[in-house]
């Protein structure tokens, strides 16, 4: 079985050959184990950890980053128009929000007149390469979604404002950004050729206690557009597989009522534990990930890190429905050892 056929197995609700297996890694951790495992590239490493699936997304050609200092301070601008401080996290690199293109005196004028990011920005032939030179893997690609780029465009706080106080501006902002992504998508789906598997948009909608926000400003703020998004890929024969960090059980029927696939990366927080997701949503929605990457993989034993994933395994692949993988892409702090246990093929049986 290849690795396309075991991940559209499994997304499906159908028993594969085995549990597949994902991979999501900081730079500094990539070219450590590339060191380590003697590889030359990311696709020897792909073969050393046997990972099922591989990024397709297209390059970014556009032209609107520079980058500069003021002071000590390094900054950069984002491809959406913000401007990010860049903070060196022991040699990580991590952007923070700087300065927002709009405020909390923005209107629907201003969020419509915009220079926004246009499909064009992004080369379609590197599509084709990557989908050519992965032909046996599941392909998956995506970016940040409507909620997660208007945190990058306004100060979190200023957009719940928008959005308890003037609705139509907050969602005049999510729709235009979902008018740019079903244009991009749509292109990058066609540039696949059939050969891509998953589109998955990021949105980060809890954090490690609750929902940012309630299951109705869900509904009324961010449905419609899910439900666009996910009937475009289902178009094009791909899974639509939702990414949200943090405590979001409560948005779990509002995403398969939307026509979600697939969520990730469950976090380990309380109502994600993998035997009680299986009870309640087994065979309606497949889970990725929930391998801790915030005490286990960094502080525990391999021991532990197998017995892990062998949890989620037997509670949730035992008829597909499952992909192994960290919570979160694994960073410096954790060692190779437990990557190793992370990907030991006795967790994928």
């Amino acid at each position: 079985m290849t690795s396309k056929e075991r991940v559209r197995r499994a997304i499906s609700h159908r028993a594969p050959d085995r549990v597949p297996v994902g991979f999501e890694a900081t730079p500094a951790v990539v070219n450590r184990l590339l060191r380590e495992k003697n590889c030359r590239n990311f696709d020897g490493l792909a073969a050393y950890y046997q990972i099922d699936i591989c990024d397709c997304h297209p390059d970014y050609i556009g032209g609107r980053t520079k980058a500069w200092k003021e002071g000590d301070i390094a900054l950069a601008q984002s491809i959406y128009g913000g401007e990010v401080r860049l903070k060196d996290n022991g040699g990580e690199t991590h952007a923070v929000m700087h300065r927002y293109p709009f405020s909390e005196q923005t209107t629907i004028k201003d969020v419509l007149s915009f220079d926004w990011i246009t499909p064009d920005d992004f080369d379609y032939e590197s599509v084709k390469r990557k989908c050519g030179a992965h032909e046996d893997k599941a392909l998956i690609f995506g970016h940040e979604g409507p909620f997660q780029i208007a945190t990058f465009m306004m100060e979190m706080s200023d957009l719940f404002s928008k959005m308890m106080l003037e609705p139509e501006t907050a969602k005049a902002l999510f729709d235009r950004f979902v008018q740019f992504e079903l244009e991009f998508y749509e292109r990058i789906l066609i540039a696949g050729d059939g050969q891509i598997d998953i589109m998955r948009p990021h949105d980060d909608y809890g954090t490690q206690q609750s929902l940012l926000f309630s299951p109705a400003l869900f509904e009324e703020f961010f449905s419609e557009n899910t439900k666009k998004l996910a009937d475009l890929a289902h178009r094009y024969h791909c899974f639509y597989q939702q990414h949200s960090c943090g405590a979001v059980r409560a948005l779990i029927p509002a995403l398969i009522g939307c026509g979600a696939d697939v969520l990730e990366p469950l976090q380990k927080v309380d109502g994600l534990d993998p035997e009680s997701l299986q009870q309640e949503f087994g065979g309606k929605i497949a889970f990725h990930g929930g391998i801790d990457t915030q005490s286990l993989l960094p502080f525990g034993s391999p021991e532990e890190v197998r017995a892990e994933c062998r949890r989620y395994v037997r509670a949730l692949g035992a008829n597909g429905g499952y992909i192994l993988m960290a919570s979160q892409a694994l960073e410096r702090d954790v060692p190779t050892e437990n990557i190793d246990a992370l990907f030991d093929m006795r967790n994928r049986e």
